[in-house]
């Protein structure tokens, strides 16, 4: 048992939201079209993305928060409903690691401690699995709106490899559509986070 004490917050949201993303080694001609609106400051993270291949769903560490959003649905157009399902500060206590398993629909682990640190987590119950793989990312993050939509160009650095991302999303999958179309974009050409790394590692 550890002594640590588990008094982290929840801080899930709850609206879903449509989404649509894309990525490649340069977007620049993407954002030549999406104009002045991209042209904002860029926000750097560092975020540890825990990939697992019997999961869809999304799960990263960004911030000291365990994050983990869920695919809902799919819009015969191909974009994706997606819904925060968990976000909790470290340390985490032994339900709450249960809740995160769950969230990625897969069965629970064995637990020893009441609670966890960040290291304790990774090294006890990520490391332990083999099924996890865990991508680390930094990331410059420029976040705008465009046809009414949220939306954000990133860029990425992880495995030696530089990548450029775009995302946009509304509750409403219709702006998404519109938002789309203005770009020149194809809705069913949409790749999410968990599919980019999988289809990486392959």
């Amino acid at each position: 048992m550890t002594g640590t004490t588990c008094l982290a917050k929840d801080g899930a949201e709850t609206t879903p939201r449509w989404e649509w993303r894309t990525f490649g080694q340069s977007l620049a001609g993407l954002e030549a079209k999406i104009g002045p609106s991209a042209q904002v400051p860029a926000h750097y993270s560092e975020e540890l993305y825990l990939v697992n291949p019997r999961s869809p769903h999304n799960a990263k560490i960004r911030d000291a928060l365990l994050d983990v959003k869920r695919i809902k649905s799919t819009a015969p157009s191909g974009l994706e409903l997606w819904e925060v399902a968990l976000k909790h500060g470290f340390p985490l206590s032994s339900p709450t690691i249960t809740s995160f398993f769950a969230a990625l629909e897969l069965g629970p682990p064995t637990l020893q401690r009441a609670c966890y640190d960040l290291e304790e987590f990774l090294r006890e119950i990520i490391d332990r699995d083999p099924a996890f793989r865990t991508v680390r990312v930094r990331k410059a993050r420029r976040q705008f709106f465009f046809g009414g939509c949220r939306a954000e160009l990133a860029r990425l650095w992880f495995s030696g490899s530089l990548q450029e991302t775009f995302c946009i999303e509304d509750e409403s999958p219709e702006r998404v559509e519109a938002a789309l179309r203005k770009l020149g974009l194809d809705a069913g050409a949409n790749i999410n986070f968990p599919k980019f790394f999988k289809q990486r590692e392959a």
